[in-house]
């Protein structure tokens, strides 16, 4: 048991340290106002640019969506809830994902949003640094011993990360849902609150003058009283 410990903590210093093409963010755009957020983009390493994203409060949750490089619009979307975008990259530099809200002159939007970068294999972009890391000078003969190989090793590791990542991305999308899904609850929640009270007031007040005509019929001195017996009484 021992020795393979020793042999996964030695494994784990050769397995790639990675720094995924993945990144999410969450951002409010104020009423009325354009935002653009800048990704960079290595064409020796990236091929496929995605950028998922979702409006989770404010509004009407809806919003202007725009993918930019340079003066060129790559992809638009226009008053939507959520949307989903992939372009092939073929031009290196800094690429825009921008969000206008310029339509709306009180509500502001919160947005959720994700840009994956892949490379030629569909795969996630990763910087691979396994060369920098230390290894065994015993560990291929221990390897032997268990019946396990360095490579079938990084694969099953890789393995575990992908779908570690797809857990992730998931968890992300699932907590963007809740949190709309929470906005639209408590903008209802406000809505039906407010027009309740309204209600209730109106109730109320109508059914005072109507306690008070009522009375006033009954009383010889009211001038309402008065009018409303005219004609009726003379």
């Amino acid at each position: 048991m021992g020795r393979l410990t020793a042999l996964i903590s030695s494994l784990l210093l050769v397995v790639p340290l990675v720094l995924g093409g993945e990144y999410d963010f969450t951002v409010e755009v104020p009423a009325g106002k354009f935002q653009c957020f800048f990704q960079p983009v290595d064409l020796t390493k990236h091929k496929t640019l995605e950028v998922d994203y979702q409006v989770i409060d404010g509004g009407d949750l809806n919003i202007n969506f725009m993918i930019l490089h340079g003066a060129n619009i790559l992809k638009q979307d226009q008053l939507k809830v959520d949307g989903s975008h992939r372009i092939e990259l073929n031009q290196p530099g800094d690429y825009q994902v921008c969000f206008d809200n310029s339509f709306s002159y009180q509500s502001r939007k919160v947005v959720f949003f994700e840009i994956f970068l892949f490379d030629a294999h569909g795969n996630l972009d990763e910087a691979d640094l396994s060369a920098m890391a230390r290894t065994d000078a015993d560990l291929s003969s221990k390897m032997n011993e268990l019946g396990v190989t360095i490579d079938e090793f990084h694969r099953r590791a890789n393995g575990i990360k992908n779908n570690l990542n797809k857990v992730e991305y998931h968890q992300a999308l699932l907590r963007a849902h809740e949190a709309r899904d929470r906005a639209v609850m408590s903008a209802n929640f406000d809505r039906v609150t407010f027009w309740s009270v309204v209600h209730t007031l109106v109730m109320v007040g109508v059914a005072g003058v109507q306690v008070f005509m009522i009375r006033s019929l009954f009383e010889e001195n009211s001038k309402i009283g008065k009018v409303l017996r005219k004609g009726k009484f003379d």
